[in-house]
């Protein structure tokens, strides 16, 4: 989803991503920052800064999301990613030496914080639907081979705070009540159609539909991208469901919006 924004006469471009996706549009990105002088992300995605998401999300202290599931979520989460197989003299094998599906779940996510458990879970489910591609790496990789200024809206310590800000109750109804085959198709299917309000409506079951996540920091990535959206010839990328409230804030300072 892109829009392209305008003050003054000068003209950027403001780019809606769903993080990751069953399909790349790397042809698109190239067309889209090849005339761009200023190229924003969304957060830093650098190699250093990956491995201290990782870092942060690593140790469970007091809270563990595998024991704030319950059984039957627990056993439907091991089909979904296809760790209960059907039972036969192989699996009885399997479990004597290695210990039932459950038991592997358990050891994946104790020693993970809720958040990084979480997106374990679902990074694990989308990858088995194809969801694979990053819009926001290949734009930053692509920012990066043309020679544009690429520049991160916020540092990885305000988005380590946000993930860790998440509540756990929605993280525990998602998996527990949400139909993941469902959802993801949805949310898709409504990407690919352009239609903001619809994803929006499905959109607000996931974690981080939440005020922490996206009321929060709409106001920030809306005032810190501001200056080079005023100068023009810039090129934003931020999470699609960031949309609606920056481009909101965005009109309220004076900006043209107009949907490409």
């Amino acid at each position: 989803m892109v829009w392209q924004v305008a003050k003054r006469g000068r003209c950027s471009r403001l780019v809606g991503t769903p993080h990751f996706f069953p399909y790349h549009f790397r042809g698109t990105l190239k067309r889209l920052i090849g005339p761009a002088r200023t190229v924003l992300v969304e957060g830093p995605l650098d190699e250093q800064s990956m491995r201290r998401i990782v870092d942060a999300g690593s140790g469970a202290l007091h809270v563990s999301l595998y024991h704030a599931l319950d059984p039957a979520t627990r056993l439907r989460i091991c089909r979904d990613l296809g760790l209960a197989p059907p039972l036969d003299a192989q699996v009885l094998y399997r479990e004597l030496f290695f210990g039932r599906p459950d038991e592997w779940l358990e050891a994946e996510l104790r020693s993970l914080k809720p958040w990084m458990a979480f997106f374990g879970l679902w990074t694990r489910y989308r990858s088995r639907e194809g969801g694979s591609y990053s819009l926001d790496l290949d734009a930053h990789r692509a920012a990066a081979e043309l020679g544009k200024e690429l520049h991160p809206l916020e540092t990885i310590e305000e988005q380590i705070a946000a993930l860790e800000a998440i509540p756990l109750e929605r993280m525990v109804h998602f998996l527990a009540h949400v139909d993941w085959p469902e959802y993801y198709a949805e949310y898709v299917r409504r990407y690919l159609d352009g239609d903001l309000d619809g994803l929006m409506s499905a959109a607000r079951v996931f974690p981080t539909f939440c005020d922490e996540v996206i009321d929060s920091r709409d106001p920030v990535l809306a005032e810190r991208m501001a200056p080079a959206l005023e100068r023009g010839d810039a090129c934003v990328f931020i999470g699609v469901t960031h949309c609606p409230g920056v481009l909101s804030r965005l009109r309220r300072e004076g900006f043209e919006i107009r949907c490409e």
